[in-house]
């Protein structure tokens, strides 16, 4: 089964994953659930599933994208919390990728790629 036929039934098990700096070899795995895709593990500190909005101005031709906020938890997960996985390390201007996950991902190749865009 794929992730499209996953959202066909009538019960999906729909997530979000993020990845956070995903060009970097200290790439930030974050979801709302305890998941491993594709053998990567994603911390399940996400507080929320992001929400997206978008628009489109017919008569000026302009596409628009809302900002996605990401609420993290900064509780001890694993023995270790989301600010000390930062560093001293700046998160501005590092890419982020939100995706979609159903049950039959078993790689980011596989999900729905929902956002692309960078931290401010």
């Amino acid at each position: 089964m794929t992730f499209a036929q996953d959202i066909q039934v009538r019960d999906t098990n729909l997530y979000p994953v993020a990845v956070i700096d995903s060009v970097s070899s200290d790439a930030i795995y974050l979801s709302t659930n305890s998941t491993t895709i594709g053998g990567q593990y994603y911390s399940p500190i996400l507080l929320n599933i992001p929400s997206l909005k978008e628009s489109i101005d017919i008569e000026k031709r302009n596409y628009k994208i809302s900002n996605i906020s990401l609420s993290i938890s900064n509780y001890e997960h694993d023995g270790v919390r989301f600010s000390e996985t930062v560093g001293d390390k700046s998160l501005v201007n590092k890419s982020v990728e939100i995706y979609w996950i159903s049950p039959s991902v078993t790689s980011l190749d596989d999900a729905e790629l929902i956002y692309r865009g960078w931290i401010l």
